[in-house]
């Protein structure tokens, strides 16, 4: 854990050379940009980690075409990822309004907490 986030405060100090460009014509020098970045990024490391990593949040793909259970065409959701349910790996299942809330309707019958689109 340790040496991701040494790892993430060295990503973020790539950035480090651009924004140093900006803040110099704001009378601000180097040093101050890289505290600013260390900074930045000893906060964000865990933003993004919770983001990035959080069961909390529902990952959705959305598309247009032809649902795949009944054939209408509409946008179409897939319900990819959220507590308890995880069809990160599965082959895609695109589905229309109505057959996307029977989905997440029989989902949240199962105990799977779905707060998402077709609700």
């Amino acid at each position: 854990m340790l040496r991701r986030f040494i790892l993430y405060l060295v990503r973020w100090q790539l950035s480090t050379p651009i924004l140093w460009l900006v803040v110099r014509r704001m009378g601000t020098g180097i040093w101050a940009t890289i505290i600013a970045n260390l900074i930045g990024g000893a906060i964000f490391f865990w933003v993004d980690r919770f983001i990035f990593t959080s069961k909390a949040v529902e990952i959705w793909h959305v598309k247009e075409g032809r649902c795949d259970k009944c054939g209408a065409v509409s946008h179409l959701w897939r319900l990819v990822k959220t507590v308890g349910y995880d069809r990160s790996n599965a082959k895609p299942v695109f589905l229309c309004m109505k057959c996307s809330k029977e989905k997440t309707d029989a989902l949240r019958a199962q105990g799977i907490p779905v707060r998402g689109k077709s609700r």
